[in-house]
């Protein structure tokens, strides 16, 4: 289970901001503060720092910290070595840092003119503890704030490159926050563009915000069944896999062009697979997977929604998966809910704020190492405008 920031902690800690700023500054004190806790913690064969076994570096630029062995050891510098000092630092760290998970253990060169420390393992972190955007009006944010190559999801410009990041999805049970994530997400994106296609089996939501802002939306008719629903949607991408081969031959020939990005929303992808044939399921699998793999370079993109992710969700296509480099999870963070999407991930020891809206953020793109962080979704007022509905 990962850790939790309840509402209280939350109010403690912007009562003590000045003195969490100033300790979190201090590079000395954060260096012996860690190096006391990992001599009382850390379980390697009885060895310390008092023996001068390893020492901790705080980064010159603030960025994270240094676990430096002192060669010889009696223990080897492991993944499990790493996650164990992870595990530690994680808890303790906060709230002045926020640690930011990795895969593997992360090791860097650090003083190669001695070969007994020539290696340490490195902790990415990030000052403070996420803090929720809370937007007053939408429209003025937007028109102030939101570009093609910065999209705000968090205070201290934490936020997505749209130019970068090529698929998302998001996931997350029922009232966890994530429809009016994703209805933020849209706001921006059409201040950028005009090419969002919208699917909405439920016809509900995103199906009504597609219509107030005139984008394109696809939902079931009166008297469909998802069979026949999913079949127009297998025909909606097959029309932009068209698209997206025509740009391809383009590039053949002019390899700099750019192209207007289209975003692809599809809200609800596991139910709309699991209750549609088989025949329907593959066919859908297929396009899904072939805009997945040829849409980094020809600037189409998918944001995927479902409450969970499986294999199923994909119609067994897991390569849609490794395509993903933005994944959203909102809820409870655990081993069930981030099986799929973060399969190599241990996330017990992530520090994740409670309430709605919350979660975590793992990017993996050119601009960002690949790292998770947690996430406090953005609270946002927009004004009232009449929604023109279809009678169906």
């Amino acid at each position: 289970m990962a850790f939790s920031m309840n509402k209280s902690q939350n109010q403690a800690t912007s009562a003590t901001s000045a003195d969490v700023a100033e300790f979190g500054k201090n590079k000395f004190e954060l260096e012996q503060f860690l190096l006391r806790n990992l001599n009382n913690a850390l379980n390697i064969n009885d060895e310390s720092s008092y023996l001068n076994s390893f020492d901790i570096k705080v980064a010159s630029n603030d960025s994270g910290v240094f676990y430096v062995p002192n060669l010889p050891v009696s223990y080897s510098l492991s993944k499990k070595l790493y996650f164990d000092i992870f595990a530690i630092f994680a808890g303790i760290l906060y709230p002045y840092k926020t640690l930011l998970p990795q895969n593997n253990a992360y090791f860097v060169p650090y003083d190669t003119r001695n070969p007994n420390m020539a290696r340490a393992f490195f902790f990415p972190w990030l000052d403070g503890v996420p803090t929720r955007l809370k937007i007053s009006n939408l429209q003025t944010f937007i028109k102030e704030k939101v570009s093609e190559k910065h999209i705000p999801i968090m205070e201290n410009n934490v936020g997505i490159d749209m130019t970068k990041v090529v698929h998302i999805a998001i996931s997350g049970s029922s009232g966890q926050g994530k429809t009016h994530f994703v209805q933020y997400l849209i706001y921006c994106l059409k201040s950028i563009t005009n090419q969002i296609i919208c699917i909405d089996p439920k016809m509900s939501d995103i199906y009504l915000l597609a219509k107030e802002l005139n984008l394109e939306v696809f939902s079931p008719t009166k008297g469909s069944n998802l069979n026949s629903f999913i079949s127009e949607c297998n025909a909606l991408l097959a029309k932009v896999i068209t698209i997206l081969y025509q740009r391809q031959e383009i590039l053949l020939t002019k390899p700099d062009t750019q192209f207007e990005r289209i975003y692809i929303v599809i809200d609800e992808l596991l139910a709309l697979v699991q209750g549609s044939s088989k025949q329907a399921r593959e066919a859908f699998s297929q396009l899904l997977g072939t805009i997945a793999l040829l849409g980094r370079q020809t600037n189409i993109s998918l944001i995927l929604l479902s409450q969970r992710f499986d294999a199923t969700a994909f119609g067994g296509n897991t390569a849609v998966r490794e395509q993903i480099n933005c994944i959203f999870i909102l809820g409870e963070i655990n081993a069930n809910s981030c099986q799929f999407l973060l399969p190599n991930i241990n996330v017990d020891n992530i520090v994740v704020p409670s309430g709605i809206g919350t979660g975590i953020v793992k990017f993996t793109d050119n601009e960002h190492r690949t790292h998770i962080m947690p996430l406090l979704t953005p609270t946002y007022t927009i004004r009232k405008e009449k929604i023109h509905e279809e009678i169906l």
